[in-house]
């Protein structure tokens, strides 16, 4: 074990085994009920005020609790104000080709922006109703993003205290929040009252990561009249103003939401029930191992809400035939909540369904169920089996999305894509939606799967990883223990943990009894057990592992952040002696994580033979004897193996061809057709479809266009090879016809790697051998030369440095001159620079000011002029030659803020709507001109920007504009600007 290695898993250790004294010391897990704190509260919700006025009565046992004080969490003081460290890092797992939310400066929870709520504390007395001397603290160990303002109330206690019980009156004011107050109308609230903080023998346990459970009576009323929700029960339409009477719990909830709605209907099972109330046929004659189902939905849309039932009802039968699970919960309802979001959250046993799930039509039933499945596990993992939600994530996300992924492979296949009736377009659920966002990556820093949320340097890329990669990882790992075997562990360590904190250690351990009665070997069975064609290991029936632990693969996959990758090296087939053939296959192991690999042989006749390998050399050799000569050799056919690449893992190549969208099998070569459009003076608006492909280190760019205006042919060639002994390095070759320029050379480019909220920065350098024609259709009222040959060597820099989360600058510097040693009718020097600023005023609302200036020393041809009018420059100004000058001096002005706050959702949605007004001024000189003589020309308009989001897969940015001159003798016509770059 490599000292690193060693270092990370102390730290583990030590790290794990305070959190287990910190639970067993103050929750009791694993006694009696009576040791968890008991909440006795009598509500009442005002509905027009969103307030919560309640009286609680909270018991506890004195054992687990310092004498003389205790100390109550006030959550919903979290959003008492905003928090000057920034903003909050939301959890919403990335989804494949979605990219929303992928900042903190938009919180999903809060739709409309920030918006306040508080708990007021009223009265503390004890049991005998004396006044108790309490104050409100600041809680400073909540994450980043909460308010610590009055976070904490500290109750000092008589000594001595006749009765472990307090008696707390308060207030809670509920903002305006999906999962934390509520949308449109509906509450819903699991932080609502104050709630007993744990103990660890020497401190209290603040920072909100592990579970405070209890258990609960709640007695409610409204001032209107709904349905209410809850764990323990359900209420249609209860009146307003009459007190209701909720079950108390029988066991330890994390938790009691509340969920409140005029709106709910109540899902009628009757007529189409396969399966009575979610109730598992097997289950019927066992009350112990049965449930109860129900689901709640907005009255439009019954059909979604019957299906999302049903699939619910198959999932949690799914569990317990694959997998041994015991039912979690006597009662399970799914609800739909008002969200502008897709992802499903699950409170204890709520399944809280996002509106828009149930707003897609039929054609998205399979992606709405696949993302559907991905958290239903949660109802075991995360509410049964608790889990700590800074250092270990990859319980309460990770686990639940292997299970949907297996039941989903079940429903559909394994190959299964999002829809059922396509293929070309048709991204695959595992391949696309699991393994190719566990593949994401970062060059810069390492991120493994166990590792803390709150210190992590990329949050996006941390969900991705405890979610997505854990569910992988576990079915890799079922892959090499077998279904038995995976079985045995995985139900192990659910039953050992229900109402208790489960670790990587405790799930590493229950894996490794199962890895010990097999003798630390991996069966053969585990990997092939549907395969019918021979295996072919004659000395190695079975694999076995030096040690019996699984140190090695929980180390690679949890604790470091490493990547797997097989290569097929030489292969050489010789005929022998009685005719048999005998094939060697050279195995690379091009990564550092390693797995048993299953290698695949077909003959010319069909045949099929497998051989099996540890997977742990450098390079291996193997050997196959058939009686037909070799046709083609696989590693990993089945793709089990989270590899990096599978391109080479055949001896044969796949190839797909695919419009606009670059997703594809790992294995494929992809060549990608891509619509481009651009614009510029001379010609016009242009049009172009380009192709692109990769080829290992190589990238090849073709694009054919039309320009508008002077209607001719444009073209461009680019080759590029990206150097992979210096990360971030580039060069290409182009050619190309644009703008009037015929042009060849080479380019170098730098790009730093793009970290989350961190500096990034490029360099560039090039050289081209042009050929200058005149290709305007314009004519000037001066002669400037448009034609001839030319050299340039140019030199560019960007730069985009994130200040804070609230200001952002960029800036840009470019030279362009060519050599007067190498052959040239032109003698000029370009330079160019640039500056933006970005600043974040409100909820989706900012400030762009940017500025330009440019020169050209000598006598530049009219294609290197600077254009004055363009959507990149003054908007309001039309693009001529007419504008083209050898100096200028821009600056413009945009304030962005947010027409509509909800998308609307559909097959084809609108998203993040923005309104834009901008004003923009500048000038533009040529000799013999002067700066202060030329005229100053301004624009202002204004525009709306969206994101068209067509099925959840294609996201494209449309920008709209129209621009106005502003008192000016030589242009009166509005410019329409389509996308930034087109316009009329």
């Amino acid at each position: 074990m490599s000292l690193n290695s060693f270092s990370i898993r102390f730290c583990y250790l030590l790290t794990l085994s305070a959190l287990t004294l910190i639970l067993e010391a103050n929750s009791g897990f694993g006694n009696p009920l009576e040791n968890f704190p008991h909440y006795q509260i009598e509500v009442h919700y005002h509905h027009e005020q969103k307030l919560l006025e309640g009286k609680m009565q909270v018991r506890y046992s004195p054992e687990f609790y310092p004498s003389g004080e205790l100390l109550l969490s006030l959550p919903m003081n979290r959003f008492r104000t905003k928090d000057p460290r920034g903003f909050r890092r939301h959890r919403l797992v990335p989804i494949f080709s979605l990219e929303r939310y992928e900042n903190d400066l938009e919180d999903p929870l809060f739709p409309e922006g920030f918006s306040e709520g508080g708990i007021n504390v009223l009265s503390v007395k004890d049991a005998s109703g004396n006044n108790l001397d309490y104050q409100l603290e600041s809680n400073p160990d909540l994450e980043k993003g909460y308010s610590q303002l009055h976070g904490l109330l500290r109750v000092t206690l008589p000594d001595p205290l006749e009765e472990p019980e307090l008696i707390i009156e308060f207030k809670t004011f509920l903002p305006v929040h999906t999962l934390e107050g509520g949308l449109n109308g509906s509450m819903i609230t699991s932080n609502w009252h104050p709630s007993l903080l744990n103990w660890d023998g020497r401190q209290w346990i603040k920072d909100g990561n592990t579970p405070n459970p209890g258990t609960w009576q709640v007695t409610w009323s409204s001032s209107k009249a709904g349905t209410l929700i809850t764990s323990l029960s359900a209420h249609q339409q209860h009146p307003a103003g009459e007190k209701l009477i909720l079950p108390q719990t029988h066991f330890p909830l994390k938790s009691f939401p509340l969920i409140f709605s005029d709106r709910y209907q109540l899902l009628n099972q009757e007529d189409d029930q396969t399966e009575p109330q979610g109730e598992a046929l097997e289950d019927r004659n066992d009350p112990k191992d049965s449930y109860h189902l129900e689901s709640f939905h907005f009255r439009d849309y019954p059909d979604r809400a019957d299906l999302i039932h049903q699939w619910v009802s198959r999932f949690i039968s799914f569990t317990k035939e694959q997998y041994g699970l015991k039912q979690p919960w006597e009662n399970i309802r799914v609800v739909a909540v008002e969200a502008e979001y897709e992802h499903v959250k699950v409170i204890n046993n709520l399944i809280l369904i996002p509106l828009p799930n149930y707003k897609r039509s039929g054609f998205l039933d399979r992606r709405v169920l696949g993302l559907v499945s991905l958290s239903l596990g949660q109802l075991w993992f995360g509410e049964k089996v608790w889990n700590d939600e800074d250092l270990e994530l990859w319980i309460s996300r990770g686990i639940p999305a292997f299970l949907g992924l297996r039941f989903f492979e079940q429903h559909y296949g394994k190959d299964a894509g999002i829809f059922g009736f396509i293929d070309w377009m048709n991204p695959r659920f595992r391949e696309h939606f699991i393994e190719d966002m566990a593949l994401s990556n970062n060059e810069e820093t390492a991120h493994p799967i166990y590792a803390s949320f709150q210190a992590s340097e990329d949050p996006r890329l941390h969900m991705i990883r405890v979610t997505y990669k854990t569910a992988m990882v576990l079915s890799m790992l079922e892959y090499m223990l077998g279904k038995q075997g995976f079985q045995k562990g995985f139900q192990s360590f659910t039953e050992n943990h229900f109402h208790k904190i489960g670790s990587l250690r405790n799930f590493q351990s229950e894996f490794e009894e199962v890895f010990k009665e097999n003798n630390g070997c991996i069966s053969n069975t585990s990997i092939s057990e549907k395969r019918s064609e021979p295996i072919q290991n004659p000395l190695n029936p079975r694999f076995v592992s030096p040690l019996p632990e699984l140190d090695w693969f929980f180390d690679q996959w949890f604790l470091q952040d490493m990547e797997l990758d097989y290569a097929l090296g030489n292969l050489k087939t010789k005929k022998k002696e009685g005719g048999d053939y005998l094939t060697e296959v050279e195995v690379k192991k091009t990564d550092q994580a390693r797995m048993p690999l299953e290698v695949m042989l077909t003959t010319e006749d069909g045949k099929k033979v497998h051989q099996l390998i540890l997977g742990d050399q450098k390079s291996e050799t193997l050997f196959f004897r058939t009686k037909s000569p070799a046709k083609k050799v696989s590693l990993d056919p089945d793709e089990q193996l989270l590899e990096s690449k599978r391109i080479n893992n055949h001896s044969f190549s796949f190839h797909r061809v695919r419009f606009a969208f670059d997703w594809k099998r790992k294995r494929e070569r992809l060549w990608l057709l891509v619509p481009g459009i651009s614009s510029n003076a001379i010609d016009g608006n242009s049009y172009g479809l380009a192709v692109r492909h990769n080829f290992e280190e190589y990238r090849i760019l073709v694009i054919p266009g039309y320009g508008s205006k002077n209607k001719r042919f444009l073209f461009q060639l680019d080759l590029d090879r990206n150097f992979s002994s210096f990360k971030g390095l580039s060069g290409g070759l182009t050619f190309k016809e644009h703008g009037g320029i015929r042009s060849d050379g080479l380019r170098l480019n730098y790009n730093s790697s793009r970290r989350y909220n961190q500096a990034s920065y490029s360099f560039s350098a090039s050289i081209f051998r042009e050929r200058l024609f005149s290709a305007s259709t314009e004519q000037l009222d001066e002669e400037v030369e448009q034609s001839g040959k030319n050299n340039i060597f140019t030199l560019a820099h960007q730069a985009l440095v994130p200040f804070d989360e609230k200001y952002l600058l960029q800036w840009s510097l470019n030279n362009e001159q060519p050599s007067q040693e190498l052959e040239t009718d032109f003698h000029y020097s370009k330079s160019s620079g640039s500056i933006s600023q970005t600043l974040h005023v409100g909820h989706r609302k900012w400030f762009v000011l940017s500025m330009a200036y440019g020169t050209i020393g000598g006598t530049p041809p009219l294609q290197k002029k600077f254009q004055l009018g363009s959507p990149s420059t003054l908007r309001g100004f039309p693009q001529t030659i007419k504008l083209m000058y050898d100096h200028l001096a821009l600056a413009s002005l945009d304030f962005k803020f947010p027409l509509f706050h909800a998308p609307f959702w559909g097959d084809v949605s609108a998203t993040n709507i923005q309104g834009v007004l901008f004003y923009d001024q500048g000038k533009g000189w040529s000799a013999p001109l002067t700066q202060d003589k030329a005229p100053s020309r301004k624009d202002a308009g204004f525009g709306i920007e969206w994101v068209v989001d067509t099925v959840s897969l294609f996201q494209v940015p449309i920008k709209f504009e129209v621009a106005y001159p502003l008192n000016d003798p030589d242009y009166e016509k509005p410019q329409i600007i389509l996308l930034g770059t087109l316009s009329w």
